[in-house]
């Protein structure tokens, strides 16, 4: 039987869903995989999450002024609710469970979790798969559809694929790097690869030399993102990218002529406007009343 690829992944892991098919699962695979759940579930409950240093791998993709803003103004970030921790929790175990499917549908998955160094900066990837560096993730339908359709390449707000590149430019830089994304409202999976050209313009080294610069630095970079038109109104609002930032309320505290953020709850959720021309006819709130 020849060698598995990624290219055959997906539908190899739904094949063991075929309820047409038996499938005794390895008792190895079984024990890792419950295991790795233990350790997940002990390190996220018996403490509070630990301070990380904000130069690190997983971080490489995301903009300059954003890591500043961890690296020297850590107290200013908006704390994470209950409920965040809680989706980042199934989140991992969700992740788990597809690497524990990737090898039980007869893929070869190795170093798990190994650790990556850098001029002092560490990572850890989630792991290689048919000799590919993989990041799993696990997407709501929206985030999802921009794994399938490529628009991550041109709108990554968390810089996964900075993130990957980096990863797969010391790990299988010939191979290039992939993420392993599941719906998981839906189920559906998905394999996004990033080819080596696209990781072996990734310089790890030179971006975390320049980080390190950007870190010293006594005043924040440029902002990342501007502000975007909110509908017709003149309204000018955060983007997507700027929407997420922990730090997006001390960073934008200019807006409105000095007045700071203000947050309003539209239909679709939360939008932060940074000019107000026309008063919006929804509720307007303030984070800490939430």
């Amino acid at each position: 039987m020849p060698e598995k690829t990624l290219d055959t992944l997906v539908p190899d892991i739904y094949s063991l869903f075929d309820e047409r098919k038996q499938h005794e699962p390895s008792e190895e695979n079984l024990q890792a995989l419950g295991a790795n759940i233990i350790e997940l579930m002990r390190t996220r409950l018996s403490r509070a999450p630990e301070e990380r240093n904000p130069l690190r791998f997983s971080n490489l993709g995301k903009p300059d002024r954003q890591l500043w803003y961890a690296a020297n103004k850590p107290e200013m970030a908006e704390r994470l609710s209950p409920q965040t921790y809680h989706k980042f929790l199934y989140g991992d175990i969700f992740e788990q469970v597809l690497l524990f499917l990737a090898k039980e549908a007869g893929h070869r998955v190795e170093a798990e979790q190994a650790e990556l160094e850098v001029d002092g900066v560490k990572g850890h990837i989630d792991a290689i798969i048919d000799g590919v560096t993989v990041d799993v993730k696990s997407a709501s339908p929206y985030a999802f559809t921009k794994f399938k359709d490529g628009g991550l390449f041109n709108n990554d707000p968390f810089g996964y694929v900075g993130q990957i590149s980096g990863y797969a430019s010391i790990c299988t830089p010939e191979e290039g790097g992939a993420f392993l994304v599941a719906d998981k409202v839906h189920g559906t999976l998905h394999v996004t690869r990033v080819d080596r050209e696209t990781v072996q313009q990734w310089d790890t080294a030179r971006r975390v030399e320049h980080l390190k610069e950007v870190l010293q630095l006594d005043e924040p970079p440029v902002k990342c993102y501007m502000p975007e038109p909110e509908g017709k109104s003149g309204n000018m609002k955060l983007g997507v990218n700027c929407s997420y930032c922990a730090f997006k309320n001390d960073c934008w505290k200019d807006a409105n002529d000095g007045q700071g953020l203000r947050k309003f709850i539209y239909y679709g959720g939360p939008v932060w406007l940074t000019h107000v021309e026309k008063e919006p006819r929804v509720e307007e709130v303030k984070d800490n009343e939430e």
